[in-house]
């Protein structure tokens, strides 16, 4: 009877610790998700209508076309042979499972910052996700950036590994927000301006870029460039639904980041990321007022209807907009459908993201709220989308862009990445 009860009680203390290991796996698993999205990894490895994680998706770059890796748990074309310590050092250090240098479209620089802790939780994720078999196209790089070997001279002038070493003086939601944003988001990579070896200019960081014909706008804390005159509950909006009504509406490669990442975040990590954006030095690019402030309803009707046919912008405003952003350019739906005046792209003295828009449309799903603008690019001619750009620019945000249908051509070619 004794050894019957003892073999019951290593049985459960068996199972119990069996339970424990498969929470403490669950938890992982979970944290790894979390932190997945944080660093925005399924908007760059997964293509257009394609599986999560399953890699694929073309970024056009000066030096060529880079193709993001499968990195679904999939042994032969994803990192289903891959060992804690080969994915440690493709995060930290740029290198990939066989020692290669890593192009740095991959954010090895700021991935360095992140804690083992962390990346192991992000490789668990990723193991937990169904493989995917797909080989990815090759890169198209000519001679010599098709050389990995040469990266190594990038990587003197552009990298320094190291993991992210909290501020003593600076608040606990300080250091979270920078951890959030210099390293598992990796905001910089789009928003601060390139040198010419393709590194980051650290001088101006946040300053804005130009990215695959899109304009990612100053972030940093200057009141008219940046983001400097937001509330903290407008930033914290944009980021977790993509619509401030009065300020900004998300299109094009910030839809995806926060469909993808930021929405997902807790209230408390996007507070804290709020805080140290409020920290970054202000850039100045000589605006004299806020994007989001710029323009003017259409005060009367006439100037949209029975316009005479060479005001073309005005008729091609009055047959494909005003129907939802109403003959006024004030928009219907708190946003849904935006106002076109005090809105910061078409404040902007770059009609890009503009012109972009209305040639691809926006596609934004957040859950409950899904936001979609028709695109214009089969429909109207290049010259029908720059007169209709130079309209809008110039009616509700009091810009003169001047743009030419060859213009539009060469946005057409840019595409998304």
């Amino acid at each position: 009877m004794k050894a019957t009860k003892h073999c019951i009680t290593l049985l459960v203390a068996a199972l119990s610790l069996a339970s424990l290991g498969a929470n403490a796996d669950d938890a992982l698993i979970k944290k790894g998700e979390y932190l997945t999205r944080a660093a925005d990894c399924e908007a760059c490895h997964t293509t257009a209508g394609g599986q999560p994680f399953a890699g694929g998706t073309p970024f056009k770059t000066p030096m060529g076309t880079l193709f993001s890796p499968n990195i679904t748990p999939d042994k032969d074309t994803g990192i289903g042979n891959w060992t804690d310590a080969q994915f440690l050092r493709a995060v930290h250090e740029g290198k990939g499972k066989d020692g290669e240098n890593l192009y740095p479209a991959f954010p090895y620089t700021d991935y360095t910052a992140l804690t083992d802790d962390d990346v192991l939780a992000i490789k668990a994720y990723l193991m937990s996700t169904p493989p995917v078999h797909n080989v990815v196209p090759a890169n198209q790089m000519p001679f010599p950036f098709n050389q990995r070997w040469s990266l190594m001279f990038w990587n003197l002038i552009n990298f320094k590994e190291g993991r992210f070493k909290p501020q003593p003086q600076q608040s606990e939601a300080w250091n979270r927000g920078a951890y959030l944003v210099d390293a598992l988001g990796h905001c910089g990579q789009c928003h601060t301006p390139r040198d010419i070896t393709m590194g980051l200019k650290d001088s101006k960081k946040f300053a804005g870029a130009d990215l695959a014909g899109w304009k990612a706008f100053n972030i940093s804390s200057h009141k008219q460039d940046g983001i400097g005159s937001w509330s903290d509950d407008e930033i914290i909006r944009y980021l977790g639904t993509g619509n401030v009504p009065g300020r900004a509406q998300a299109g094009g490669p910030m839809a995806e980041v926060i469909e993808k990442s930021t929405r997902h975040l807790s209230e408390a990590d996007l507070k804290a990321m709020v805080t140290y954006l409020r920290s970054v030095p202000a850039q100045a690019n000589d605006i004299d007022k806020a994007r989001s402030e710029q323009g003017a309803p259409i005060a009367s009707l006439a100037a949209v209807r029975g316009a005479p046919i060479k005001a073309e912008g005005a008729n091609l405003y009055s047959g494909n907009c005003a129907s939802c952003h109403q003959w006024s350019g004030g928009g219907i739906g708190n946003g849904y459908y935006p106002s076109l005046y005090k809105n910061s792209v078409v404040g902007a003295d770059n009609a890009n993201n503009l012109v972009l828009v209305m040639l691809q449309g926006v596609q934004r799903d957040m859950g409950n709220d899904k936001v979609v603008m028709p695109a214009f690019g089969r429909s109207l001619t290049d010259e029908q989308i720059a007169n209709l750009a130079n309209y809008v620019g110039k009616q509700f945000g009091g810009a003169d862009y001047g743009l030419k249908a060859a213009d539009v051509a060469e946005l057409r070619k840019a595409g998304l990445h």
